[in-house]
């Protein structure tokens, strides 16, 4: 029986067993339409670019294809910021995208015409526009198969109007494709990287955003046991490892306390896996590393970091650890130092910012979070000035079965708050808290009808210092300011399925807490406004001004 292109769409996805496609349709609203026909969810957002945050936050929390749709023209322009993102983040998205019919395209008079496979492909992982009805089929096997495999990323099908309702014959049999084998590294690399190992007396692991996809989540301890080697994390990278384990020495370059980074000067070797060493995974870290031998293993051979001299191994990740322990095996490793006593000088430090007499601080939040019975599955992170105190441990601390969402480099604002909804539809089963920046919740604000009419529970921890700290705190708190503003409510929308609390005292916050916790129960999105100070800034980023990440001595 013949189908139309739109309709053998949805079919597919449905036999990929989607679960929910994230987007603002189209005028014609066939895809929607079909999609729901198959009984999949699609969740209809106030803007395209929060539509793919939330399918990038999907992927993330669940390790499968996030599925975004969109319209043509502005609509898809709208889009362009979260196909940066999921491209940054190396997040399976699948992008279908409506376009000007062929019979007008290309003579710039049709209504919302945009060159979209342009400005598109520099982002996509790949991009195609459909020239025809029948090519939907290999179209649709190729952006399947290359959204998950190798890399992961952003796929982008550009279907026009005209093509998406011609009616064709179906393909009995077939079926979407899936993941393929992974590639390793040769015999050679293995042993040349098993060798450095064995001549190294102070290895250090360093765990990227590619460490995340390990199946085996024994590997990476089992490695450092093996090698009693300390174990950085970067912020992607997180949840990759328990940082309950004693070898956890808390996240790396920027976020990386003045006492852990003795641990990195004193090392010999540093075996960075699934990293691209971006910007912030390096700051305070750079003149360290070049006096160092450095092995990198990544997936993709344009993530390496050429500015230093490392033994590179293009592999997947997890199949080329398996493979250096086997090789590792039967080699001699000698007894290495402990971590323990820069640890503990870490945590006294810490209990100390904890104690001392204070108003209400990012720091006292994140410490009731982490106690009581129930606690948050997924943290997920935006990165603004206050939330950054998310990023130093042990101020949070991952315990095993609990993970954290963050943005890429790019840092997208308002990427935080929506990628929330995305995991809390992935996960729900999982308490999803979002630490957000009251910038970012105003950026996002108009999606909370969206999480109230879809009965989406999250908690919102929004950091209220008037909106924009980091380029507040920049302007050294100059008065008056263009960036702060404390007068505007941050949620003017009132619904049932909201709860808004206000937390403006550390006293207050057993009570609040709970309250939260009571009223997630009940399936309600609960936002806490905690009211912080401008100065409440990570004591590393003190002197950070400008053009970040470049240290400015004024």
């Amino acid at each position: 029986m013949p189908k139309s292109v739109l309709k053998i769409v949805a079919d597919r996805l449905s036999q990929l067993n989607t679960e929910i496609v994230f987007g603002l349709p189209s005028d014609d609203l066939q895809l929607m339409n079909h999609v729901q026909e198959n009984a999949i969810e699609y969740l209809v957002t106030k803007d395209q670019r929060n539509a793919l945050f939330m399918a990038a936050g999907y992927a993330l929390a669940s390790g499968k294809l996030g599925v975004c749709n969109v319209g043509k023209g502005p609509a898809f322009t709208n889009s362009l910021t979260g196909v940066l993102e999921a491209r940054s983040l190396s997040v399976p998205v699948l992008i279908i995208a409506a376009g000007t019919s062929t019979l007008k395209y290309g003579e710039e008079k049709a209504f919302q015409e945009a060159n979209q496979l342009d400005m598109v492909s520099p982002l996509a992982k790949w991009s195609h526009r459909l020239e025809s009805a029948e090519s939907i089929h290999w179209v649709l096997k190729k952006a399947l198969y290359l959204t998950v495999n190798g890399t992961p990323g952003p796929v982008y099908i550009e279907i026009p109007e005209d093509i998406g309702r011609i009616e064709i014959e179906d393909v009995d049999g077939d079926e979407p494709a899936q993941h393929t084998g992974r590639p390793v590294p040769s015999a050679t690399s293995i042993h040349a990287a098993s060798e450095l190992i064995q001549h190294s007396e102070r290895p250090v692991l360093l765990l990227g955003g590619g460490c995340r996809t390990i199946g085996d989540h024994s590997l990476l301890p089992r490695l450092a046991n093996r090698l009693q080697s300390p174990v950085f994390s970067t912020a992607s990278g997180r949840g990759s490892f328990p940082e309950t384990h004693p070898l956890f020495c808390g996240l790396a370059g920027l976020y990386c306390p003045e006492v852990m980074k003795e641990i990195i000067a004193e090392s010999d070797l540093v075996l960075s896996l699934g990293s691209k060493l971006e910007e912030t995974a390096l700051f305070g870290w750079e003149a360290m590393l070049e006096e160092k031998h450095l092995i990198e293993i990544n997936l993709n051979e344009n993530h390496f970091n050429h500015s230093f001299n490392s033994l590179k191994l293009v592999g997947d990740v997890g199949e080329s650890l398996s493979l250096l322990y086997d090789a590792l095996e039967a080699i001699e490793i000698a007894s290495r130092r402990d971590v323990e006593r820069a640890k503990n000088r870490l945590v006294t430090e810490s209990r100390r910012v904890i104690d001392e007499e204070s108003p209400l601080k990012v720091v006292h939040i994140l410490e009731r979070i982490q106690r009581g019975e129930q606690l948050p599955g997924i943290f997920v992170h935006e990165n603004g000035l206050q939330d950054m105190w998310s990023y130093f441990y042990p101020y949070l601390s991952l315990n095993e079965g609990q993970t954290s969402i963050v943005p890429s480099e790019q840092t997208s604002l308002g990427f935080g708050c929506a990628a929330s909804i995305g995991a809390a539809k992935a996960k729900k089963d999982q308490m999803v808290v979002a630490l957000v920046g009251d910038g970012a919740f105003n950026l996002f604000s108009p999606e909370l009808m969206t999480v109230a009419h879809n009965q989406i529970p999250v908690i919102y921890i929004v950091l209220k210092n008037g909106g924009y700290g980091w380029l507040e705190y920049q302007n050294k708190h100059a008065s008056p300011s263009p960036f702060v503003n404390t007068d505007t409510p941050l949620v003017q929308l009132q619904h049932s399925q909201l709860s808004v609390l206000c937390l403006t005292a550390k006293e207050e916050l057993d009570d609040i807490w709970e309250k939260a916790q009571d009223l997630y129960a009940l399936g309600q999105t609960v936002i806490i406004e905690a009211t912080i100070t401008i100065n409440d800034v990570p004591p590393p980023l003190n002197e950070i001004h400008g053009d970040f990440p470049v240290k400015e001595h004024v």
